[in-house]
């Protein structure tokens, strides 16, 4: 039986009338919100691109981040009403912070659902238990941070104590068990030098664990040629997993080979983002974002929430001339995870239709 790819960048083909608003330019409501509900979080990540926990290691364009910031629960209960009427498809409860700190979060994702809403969410795990696990056992996927089969070095790169790993490795393997069958369980391994040599060995936990797939993905940093010295043993690790693990109920999803190279350095190579009014991103402080990676970037801010409701603006004429405004090529500077997905949607659009049927 072949594994279906649920990371691909093709998925947008399948919303025919979203291309087709797009080339109409028809504003419509996004298909997929990220919504960041606290910024608090209960790990300390040396990598964490948003300076959680105190660290420092947030990417340069993150300049508005205060991480005592959370939604209020009136705010969060309107925002996902509005969500509902304006015909959203999915919604990722993702950080900021850990979403499963958030005081309301199983009351949150009961409400998303019921406003019709595919669920996911985003966690490094280690309140995945009890009540917030069973709001989570039917949403449409999961995915845990995970980065070391090693309690030392696991505890270590997220300032933790010892005892955090066997209840993280523990919740996860519960989840595994009690969810929905059709609820994807997924973990991210995020590839630093202080993990490089374990991608391996956590491909063999993780699938003991009971997940349905690891995606190992390239930490981002702020100095150039960070991965030239380590890349072609986590590639041949990478690999290797694939030919002893992988199977019709385990997959690894290989985004480290791309990712290593330094984008975060580039400005970006299409001039129109199409994602952006596709998806968009409301984070703990309230302002609507134009991608999570321009998260608490304050160039970066489609609209403020606090004054309005989220319906209002993005349905606004401020917020139509702002998402027609931006210009990767001279605005972006930053790592792009929509950059595939975006020069798809430029070769669709850019195809003659004088001569569609010469296939």
């Amino acid at each position: 039986m072949m594994l279906l790819d649920s990371y691909s960048n093709l998925k947008i083909f399948h919303h025919a009338e979203a291309l087709d608003a797009i080339s109409h330019n028809e504003h419509r409501a996004p298909l997929y919100v990220r919504l960041k509900p606290t910024n608090i979080c209960n790990h300390h990540c040396s990598y964490c691109t948003y300076g959680s926990g105190g660290t420092t290691q947030k990417t340069e364009n993150r300049d508005e981040i205060n991480h005592r910031d959370s939604i209020p629960w009136p705010k969060m209960q309107e925002i996902l009403h509005d969500m509902g009427e304006m015909g959203v498809r999915a919604l990722t409860f993702s950080g900021g912070g850990e979403p499963l700190c958030y005081p309301y979060i199983t009351e949150a994702a009961h409400l998303a659902c019921e406003q019709g809403l595919q669920l996911s969410l985003i966690s490094n795990g280690q309140l995945l238990a009890d009540e917030r696990a069973d709001a989570f056992y039917t949403a449409k996927w999961v995915r845990i941070s995970f980065d070391s089969p090693f309690p030392e070095t696991y505890c270590r790169l997220r300032g933790l104590t010892d005892d955090a790993f066997r209840v993280v490795t523990q919740n996860i393997e519960n989840f595994a068990k009690k969810k929905n069958k059709d609820c994807v369980l997924g973990i991210n391994f995020v590839v630093s030098k202080d993990n490089a040599t374990q991608v391996y060995e956590t491909a063999h936990l993780l699938k003991e664990l009971g997940v349905d797939n690891v995606k190992f993905s390239a930490v981002v940093k702020n100095v150039p040629h960070y991965h030239w010295e380590i890349k072609d043993n986590v590639i041949e690790q990478i690999h290797l997993a694939r030919t002893d693990f992988a199977d019709n109920k385990f997959s690894i999803v290989n985004n480290y080979e791309n990712d290593w190279k330094d984008k975060n350095f580039e400005t970006q190579p299409f001039p129109v983002c199409y994602t952006c009014r596709l998806v968009t991103v409301i984070a703990a402080d309230q302002r609507v974002y134009f991608c999570h990676t321009r998260a608490y970037d304050s160039k970066a801010i489609v609209g403020d929430v606090r004054k309005q409701s989220f319906k209002d603006m993005w349905y606004s004429e401020e917020t139509v001339n702002r998402l027609e405004k931006l210009k990767p090529m001279q605005d972006c500077h930053n790592f792009c995870v929509y950059q595939d997905r975006n020069q798809l949607i430029e070769a669709y659009l850019d195809v003659d239709l004088k001569h569609i049927d010469f296939l």
